[in-house]
């Protein structure tokens, strides 16, 4: 009885280029030699070997039909730090949905991008403000744009005038002027209170008409801070989210978020979000991913107090 032996197929990651840089993906095919008349039961065995190959490459099959897959996520990175590369880049991934990803310095907003495609460093994550310093469009698996922008002054006001004299108007162009944006993701850590920068911010984004999805970060953190103040995480939880919807008289929809993968809460927040990114991403337009979001907001709202509805 032959075993079955495929081949084994070697695909190098698709490195960060520059602006207009065509992304190229090289593979090599490793043929396997064989060996000598193996027994039965080695044959059996790699018989069953074989069957787990072919059903690890049937789920990589079927991942392939979500925009963001759990394995091997092709990434090209267009890094726009000036407002000419910024049109350039809008230009040439015009075609495709665009998420975006704004929050402040070290809210956990590059390491959500991370933990959303499973990469280790391709959103520069960092705890020195500031390391975003241009718009950074992550062009995934040739189908979708999920945009890195530069993180909003934190709590100490590093890198504030960096800020308010480049990093903002270019933040502001790339909201304006992309239209294929479907939504953005703005990432609060839940233990920071509300600045009047992000206020500010948040009504900026409101007029050019992007909707804003908030995730709510660092819920892990949380565990400890409940039982140093003799609470429990829930009601901490529960507290400190609505301390953030009151400073922003925010009503829509939110998501609490982690990026430990060791958390089963974490690996379900990745999902959600993901889920999210999908059906923003099949919409036409961002004024209709506004009415969407509108809608799962009301429903949740409405779920959550029926009687006032009955």
């Amino acid at each position: 009885m032959a075993a079955c032996r495929p081949s084994v197929l070697l695909v190098t990651q698709l490195l960060s280029l520059p602006l207009g840089s065509p992304a190229i993906l090289r593979a090599s095919v490793q043929p396997t030699s064989y060996g000598p008349r193996r027994s039965l039961a080695a044959s059996r065995s790699a018989s069953v070997h074989c069957s787990a190959i072919q059903t690890a490459a049937e789920k990589e099959l079927d991942d392939d039909r979500f925009l963001v897959r759990n394995v091997r996520n092709d990434v090209r990175v267009l890094r726009c730090g000036s407002s000419q590369m910024l049109e350039q880049g809008i230009l040439e991934l015009q075609e495709l949905p665009h998420i975006c990803v704004a929050g402040e310095s070290n809210a956990g907003k590059s390491s959500l991008i991370n933990h959303l495609l499973k990469k280790q460093n391709v959103a520069r994550a960092s705890s020195v403000a500031g390391k975003t310093r241009s718009v950074d469009m992550l062009e995934v698996n040739e189908r979708l744009v999920i945009t890195d922008l530069p993180g909003l002054p934190s709590r100490d006001h590093q890198v504030e005038r960096m800020w308010d004299s480049s990093w903002r108007p270019l933040t502001l162009q790339y909201l304006r002027d992309c239209r294929a944006i479907r939504a953005m993701l703005y990432v609060h850590d839940i233990r920071w209170k509300i600045s009047y920068m992000i206020r500010d911010f948040l009504r900026d984004v409101e007029e050019t008409g992007v909707p804003v999805l908030l995730v709510l970060s660092k819920d892990d953190k949380l565990l400890v801070e409940a039982e140093n103040m003799g609470t429990t995480q829930h009601e901490l939880r529960t507290k400190m989210s609505n301390a953030v919807f009151r400073a922003l008289s925010y009503q829509g929809v939110h998501i609490h978020y982690s990026c430990d993968n060791s958390l089963p809460f974490s690996r379900n927040a990745r999902r959600q979000i993901l889920r999210y990114i999908e059906q923003l991403s099949a919409l036409s337009s961002r004024e209709e991913s506004a009415q969407f979001l509108e809608d799962v907001a009301a429903k949740k709202r409405s779920k959550a107090s029926p009687g006032k509805n009955s």
